[in-house]
């Protein structure tokens, strides 16, 4: 029986003598400046737009034929380097911010009209009117942002007091296989029948990693 015990005891010492070596840790703040730059290489910079569908069709440059293809009705669209860019911009942590920051800007023509000494506030319940001038501005807001697990999709947050009309945050970004951004917007546009609000089917490609 003494023997057996010993046998056994020298089994047991065997077996944890060939417990495979995890090998060094790997320091949480290195892995995390790893993945911080991966985000980083991937993902950030300027995005054109190369297309943008609504959900029907509109005739917002007022020439008598309606299309939803937004590129060619909205005339800021038409410009060759229009300003109208996503811009994702990645982080990590400095002497000003404590941990990674995730910021998204989508700058979008928004239109302004003017009818009787009052502004168009760009909601609904406007009626379309001939010879009212219509304007365009690039604007946007910036807004913070996560990404999902598998880097599919984007979660915009929305800032508090947002304007219901104007410079309004995605109802969804998704991320392709190519990296394209496939934003989802509602929003409300001047057209010949009057303000209409349209759901948008946008396309950006990426063209600078610099912001």
């Amino acid at each position: 029986m003494k023997q057996y015990f010993i046998f056994g005891a020298l089994l047991l010492l065997g077996i944890s003598g060939c417990k495979k070596d995890d090998g060094p840790s790997v320091d949480p703040q290195i892995e995390e400046a790893r993945k911080l730059a991966a985000l980083q290489d991937q993902f950030h910079g300027k995005y054109r737009l190369i297309s943008a569908v609504a959900d029907q069709n509109v005739d917002i440059n007022m020439d008598g034929f309606a299309s939803n293809n937004l590129l060619t009705e909205i005339p800021e669209l038409q410009l060759e380097n229009h300003p109208n860019i996503v811009e994702l911009r990645i982080y990590g942590p400095n002497h000003i911010i404590a941990n990674a920051g995730f910021l998204l800007s989508q700058g979008w023509p928004e239109q302004y009209i003017w009818n009787n000494n009052k502004e168009w506030d760009g909601g609904p319940d406007f009626e379309y009117k001939d010879g009212l001038s219509v304007s365009y501005a690039n604007q946007g807001t910036v807004r913070q942002f996560t990404f999902t697990e598998d880097l599919k999709e984007i979660t915009v947050q929305r800032n508090t007091n947002e304007n219901p009309f104007r410079w309004v945050a995605p109802e969804s970004v998704k991320i392709n296989n190519a990296g394209l951004l496939h934003f989802v917007n509602k929003r409300y546009l001047y057209t010949k029948e009057g303000v209409k609000q349209v759901t948008i089917q946008s396309v950006y490609q990426r063209f600078t990693k610099e912001t």
